[in-house]
């Protein structure tokens, strides 16, 4: 089987993902814990925890394209040679 995407764009691919899954659950745990900052005021959200599930369902997603993005790269550094776009 060879890498679908080039090892420049696996790399930023691994980079963003374990971005958004820290900031996705950093965020859902402050939602869950009832920051005030995030909770209260005019444009809070009227169910937190709702939003904090959603929260946890977009760091799934990141998760899983983090998998796809460190599958790449093994395939890379096994069979160095391939060329991509």
């Amino acid at each position: 089987m060879k890498a679908f995407i080039s090892e420049t764009k696996t790399a930023l691919l691994n980079v963003t993902s374990v971005a958004g899954i820290i900031f996705m659950v950093l965020l859902g745990a402050f939602l869950d814990a009832g920051a005030p900052t995030l909770t209260q005021g005019h444009n809070a959200p009227s169910n937190p925890h709702f939003v904090a599930s959603s929260c946890y369902t977009a760091a799934a997603i990141y998760a899983g394209l983090l998998v796809f993005g460190l599958s790449q790269s093994y395939l890379h550094k096994r069979n160095p040679s391939t060329q991509h776009f």
